[in-house]
């Protein structure tokens, strides 16, 4: 019986990923006038030990000397991705130059196409970091972004590790045993914040550096605008620095990389935000545990090592002292 159970599964599963590929495929040929000569999803999908292809199945359509990328969302991830909102922010960062141009969307299937950058592209990974005119070139393009036009909504990440939590009572997720704690830091970290004055601008707000492409010369171009939205810059510089930077000495001098000058108080607020995207992220990655149908990722192995990152950063005299000095 359990066999025939898991043939099922995999059965279900093939139809799926079936239909979903025919829906790229129908636009990709309405799009490129005729059948394609390929259809590929070049991506391995993880979700440990990186979060990579989570969101959506990347596919790159060819036909003649045409290539075309389309980006599918998931139907698995509403609980805290709004498509429509990720595209819009794709169009506005392709219009700015930091990210791939969009050239047709369909939101009613969770569905846009792109340009294809083209040979000498690849994605980004952690090791990238290590190079100073990759780091730079990331810097430059969430800047660049930042100084754009505003995006469609706003967003703050109290307000998603809230939803994130409610996201995991819902579908009752193995939550850690010291879940009160962690919100109680996110709690304080909040009212920390609240007394600061914060212009909103538009943000990637993704420090990942597998949404990357870089290219010829370390080029760089930002992908994935799934949390893009108008929020406090200093979320992009903290998720930038906790993704690229081991220890602080090394943090301190990322933060006057982006920002040319160095305050402390701007660092600590920063440091925050890259301390509670672990949290976040945590929580998303427990909820997709508990509650997506593609149950061969690894979430609750990717949510335990963001939980143990934000618990050693968090549950600590220093992340108070943070707090404390934060502005």
């Amino acid at each position: 019986m359990a066999a025939s159970a898991a043939q099922a599964d995999v059965t279900e599963a093939l139809m799926v990923f079936t239909d979903r590929q025919a829906v790229v495929r129908n636009r990709a040929e309405a799009r490129l006038g005729g059948s394609l000569d390929s259809l590929e999803s070049p991506l391995t999908v993880l979700a440990s030990p990186a979060w990579r292809g989570i969101e959506a199945d990347i596919w790159l359509a060819r036909r003649g000397n045409q290539s075309e990328v389309y980006k599918h969302y998931h139907t698995d991830l509403a609980h805290y991705v709004d498509p429509p909102a990720a595209i819009a922010a794709a169009k506005s960062a392709g219009d700015v130059g930091v990210g791939p141009r969009v050239l047709q969307s369909w939101e009613e299937d969770g569905l846009f196409a792109m340009e294809y950058l083209g040979n000498g592209w690849r994605a980004g990974g952690l090791h990238d970091s290590a190079n100073t005119v990759v780091r730079e070139g990331i810097v430059a393009a969430k800047k660049a972004l930042q100084a754009g036009p505003k995006l469609s909504r706003d967003a703050n990440i109290f307000n998603e590790i809230r939803a994130a939590h409610a996201a995991c009572t819902t579908h009752k997720a193995n939550l850690p045993k010291n879940i009160t704690a962690f919100l109680n830091f996110a709690d304080r970290a909040e009212q920390a914040m609240s007394r600061l004055e914060v212009e909103r601008v538009p943000c990637h707000r993704d420090g990942n550096t597998a949404n990357l492409m870089i290219g010829p010369s370390n080029v760089v171009r930002l992908v994935d605008y799934d949390l893009a939205a108008n929020a406090d810059p200093y979320e992009d510089i903290g998720y930038h620095l906790m993704e690229v930077f081991d220890r602080e000495p090394e943090a301190r001098d990322g933060f006057v990389e982006w920002t040319g000058f160095f305050e402390e108080a701007l660092f600590q607020r920063a440091m925050v935000y890259g301390i509670l995207d672990d949290l976040r992220w945590g929580l998303i990655a427990l909820t997709m545990a508990a509650s997506s149908p593609r149950s061969t990722l690894e979430f609750a192995k990717y949510a335990s090592w963001r939980m143990l990152r934000f618990e050693m950063t968090s549950q600590t005299s220093t992340a108070g002292d943070r707090l404390r000095r934060l502005a």
